[in-house]
């Protein structure tokens, strides 16, 4: 298949991604054909970069034609030295996955957390009213737990296969927002039960069952049965193992797909200051999946 080439001029606004690796990202696409759409002239594109140069980096694209840059693994935290402001939840959170540039000030936000928040509000679900279970105290798990108690969440459950993980969000989150979070050690089952049974929406944000390790789980399926509404950050596959299950048992599902447009579309806005186009990257991440399944 043939490329089509982006043209670039001296007007082109850059977008980099800086992270490493970033060879399995599908975002220079999803954000190209959104550019597309939109007829905003810009190009997104992977620029792999570690923590030690990252300050170099971030130091050249402030004075150049970027509007933002995207932050990816194993930069959401070392950036923050590097930044002029930082908005309210990237703060609380310290960690940031998008920066925008104003004239050489560099801000942060946190669209992490935001994509899962406007998928659970296009569910109809309860943020407030709810109590979460959530698998996965590294990025994913941070940003939506503290996304999630900055709209009012009162209770989640965390648990890691990592204790000392799942125990510093917690700690997190109980400084910055009350008595909200409990944690629940890895191999203790019966507490995880418990806490499963007590809650009424269960988020895997741990990567188990991503591809290629696609038959990994970690709860029985039995142990889903009463559990609204079961959630996974990943979409490829589309359904894990665990969301195979908890549809089989009449839970309802959402898969990370929504959260990932629904970020990516907020950076958008941020960069450009035009709608989310949510639309054109929604098309363009299910051409790429049906790409990768051979359809």
């Amino acid at each position: 298949m043939s490329k089509a080439l982006v043209p670039i001029s001296v007007d082109t606004k850059l977008i980099p991604l800086l992270g490493f690796p970033l060879r399995q990202s599908f975002a220079a696409r999803m954000q190209n054909s959104a550019y597309a759409t939109i007829g905003f002239d810009g190009c997104y594109f992977p620029l792999e970069v570690t923590n030690e140069h990252l300050g170099d980096v971030v130091g050249a694209l402030r004075h150049m034609n970027v509007p933002g840059f995207a932050v990816t693994k194993p930069n959401k935290v070392e950036v923050l030295k590097y930044l002029d402001e930082l908005d309210e939840l990237a703060a609380k959170m310290g960690a940031c996955n998008t920066v925008v540039n104003k004239g050489g000030v560099l801000k942060g936000y946190n669209t992490d957390g935001e994509g899962l928040v406007t998928d659970l509000r296009q569910h109809g679900v309860d943020l407030v009213g709810s109590t979460f279970f959530c698998l996965g105290a590294g990025g994913a798990g941070k940003s939506v737990c503290f996304t999630l108690a900055h709209y009012g969440t009162k209770k989640f459950y965390i648990s890691d296969i990592a204790d000392a993980a799942a125990e510093s969000l917690v700690a997190d989150l109980n400084r910055n927002f009350g008595e909200v979070a409990e944690m629940c050690k890895f191999d203790d089952k019966q507490a995880t039960l418990r806490a499963v049974g007590n809650s009424h929406v269960l988020m895997n944000m741990s990567g188990v069952g991503m591809y290629p390790k696609t038959d990994e789980t970690w709860i029985d399926k039995a142990d889903l049965a009463h559990l609204p509404l079961c959630i996974d950050a990943t979409y490829n596959p589309l359904k894990t193992q665990f969301l195979i299950d908890a549809e089989q048992v009449g839970c309802k599902i959402i898969n990370g797909l929504g959260m990932s447009i629904n970020q990516g579309a907020l950076q958008v806005k941020l960069w450009t200051g035009l709608p989310e186009p949510y639309e054109a990257m929604t098309a363009e991440i299910n051409k790429i999946l049906s790409e990768i399944k051979g359809d």
